[in-house]
């Protein structure tokens, strides 16, 4: 019974960890997405 429980411990730790390392990737995704999408109309109104 206990090497049950801890298994699934275990498997909540990896879900836990896995949706923390997701989440702060997908942070840094739109994170770079957004600085992307900022310098764009800031370089085109340098050129003009």
């Amino acid at each position: 019974m206990f090497r049950t429980e801890s298994t699934w411990q275990a498997i909540a730790w990896l879900v836990m960890l896995v949706g923390t390392v997701t989440f702060i990737a997908v942070l840094i995704r739109a994170e770079l997405l957004i600085r992307r999408l900022g310098r764009q109309p800031n370089s085109d109104a340098s050129e003009t």
